[in-house]
């Protein structure tokens, strides 16, 4: 796609309507979707049914599998505990007595517990036919066993039991074998149960299998008809209005979404028309735009050049003081990779700089002045005068700071070393003036010395003066 293209589609799409496509199938309802939605579902559905049945299926096996174990512990049990009353019989000990009751007790549980398991009526029936036998076992035995005494017992020989014990022996060999009898049978019925359980859940679940995925394919295949259909009819009215044909008018049919995208489709190719028309208006206002742009990358050359240009170091920052334009003097003070650096990064020791630009970054229109100490890219420590402006985006937003920075080390070095001769000279200027000072005092005693002198000295003439006219006198008044 060309540039020209390109500026086309967005024109194209800027004088689209503000309503868009997903509104408008909100209005109208998405009966596809609607369907595509219970389909999904009838599919879930169909699935939780499966395996539903397939875990009822395992369950009732495992109900009629562990009700088989239990017939099969329970025939171990009650073979166990003939084996026992039989060796008792032949050769009694204590220990075979002891064992036959722990086994009796634990048959009697096992039965128990089958009466709890098993639900059918055959199966109760038997039950209680092998509970009744139990039953005559667990009372007759040990009538034998207390009647009989251990001492009349030896080791080699074969035990004599009375006609009364016989009688007795014989009923518990009868209900011993009628038990063992229907424990068989129920046996034989779990295991017929256990067999039933197992095909009626296949046949359960291959049922369901069959349906669900019957079902699933009729319905994925009545909708997938139903879309393709519209969907190609679609598709042969888009390809005639591509080659051209922007009178075709695409078929609305039903009130779901197909029919919304063609109703949209025929809004489009409508606008499309209308929009052709202004092509040549379009190309005017384009070929004015490129020339517009060259301009503005003339103007942007010359700037660029006037930037580099300039001997100061011009920088410019964005609102995290992070360096995003620099021209070559900054470059070559800083170095080429100063871009993406924060300008805190160049800083040589504690500052306050952030603090004193503060109010360029808020808005200020005012050129602010600030001295900063900085890291040549050398290493060496520069002084630099900085004016900072705000830069403003066409919001008036504040989107960063452009400063210009001059190297003024070597001026203020100079201006440091003014200062210094200017101390020394005021030093000199004050130490001579209190050279001059100590000197006028001296002067001044002396002089005073001086004058007192003299003053003493006039004195003295004068009262040698009075001396000698006294003395005079005294003359005088002698000769007369």
């Amino acid at each position: 796609m060309t540039k020209l293209e390109r500026r086309k589609t967005r024109y194209e799409i800027r004088r689209l309507p503000d309503a868009s496509l997903d509104t408008r199938y909100g209005e109208k309802g998405m009966k596809i979707n609607k369907r595509l939605k219970l389909s999904a579902w009838f599919s879930l559905t169909s699935l939780l049914f499966i395996l539903f049945s397939l875990a009822w299926a395992l369950w009732t096996a495992r109900q009629a599998n562990d009700n088989l174990l239990l017939v099969h512990e329970i025939e171990r049990t009650a073979f166990e505990r003939i084996i026992l009353r039989d060796n008792w019989l032949f050769y009694p000990e204590e220990r075979a007595k002891t064992q036959w009751y722990a086994k009796t007790e634990y048959l009697r549980t096992l039965l128990d517990s089958a009466t709890d398991r098993f639900t059918a009526s055959a199966a109760k029936a038997l039950l209680q036919d092998a509970k009744e036998n139990f039953a005559a076992t667990a009372s007759l035995f040990p009538m034998i066993l207390e009647s009989h005494k251990q001492n009349a017992l030896t080791a080699q020989k074969k035990l004599a039991y009375t006609e009364a014990q016989a009688r007795i022996i014989s009923q518990v060999f009868l209900k011993a074998y009628s038990l063992n009898d229907n424990i068989s049978k129920l046996h034989e019925l779990a295991r017929k149960e256990e067999l039933a359980a197992r095909n009626k859940g296949v046949a359960l679940v291959i049922i369901f299998i069959i349906i669900g995925v019957t079902a699933m394919v009729v319905n994925s295949t009545l909708i997938s008809d139903i879309v393709t259909k519209r969907i190609k009819e679609l598709l042969a009215g888009i390809a005639i209005i591509g080659v051209g044909n922007l009178e075709h008018r695409l078929s609305i049919k039903g009130n779901d979404e197909l029919a919304d995208l063609a109703q949209e489709i025929n809004e489009m190719t409508q606008k499309l028309k209308q929009s052709y028309t202004s092509v040549k208006n379009l190309e005017k206002e384009i070929t004015e735009r490129e020339k517009i742009e060259k301009k503005i990358i003339k103007l942007s050359a010359r700037q660029q050049a006037l930037l580099s240009a300039i001997p100061d170091i011009i920088m410019e920052v964005d609102n995290n003081k992070i360096y995003t334009w620099v021209n070559e003097p900054g470059k070559q003070f800083f170095g080429n990779d100063v871009i993406g650096k924060e300008a805190a990064f160049f800083f040589e020791g504690k500052q306050d700089t952030y603090a004193k630009v503060a109010a360029v970054f808020e808005g200020a229109e005012d050129t602010i002045y600030v001295e900063s100490w900085q890291r040549r890219q050398d290493g060496e420590k520069r002084l630099l005068s900085w004016w900072c402006r705000a830069l403003k985006d066409e919001k008036g937003n504040v989107i960063g700071a452009l400063s210009t920075a001059r190297d003024i080390t070597e001026q203020k070095i100079a201006q440091e070393e003014i200062r210094k001769l200017n101390e020394e000279l005021e030093q000199r200027v004050a130490q001579r003036t209190a050279e001059l000072m100590t000197k006028t005092a001296e002067l001044e005693r002396i002089n005073k010395v001086f004058v007192e002198r003299e003053l003493r000295m006039r004195e003295l003439k004068k009262r040698i003066e009075e001396l000698e006219k006294i003395s005079e006198a005294h003359i005088s008044d002698k000769d007369k």
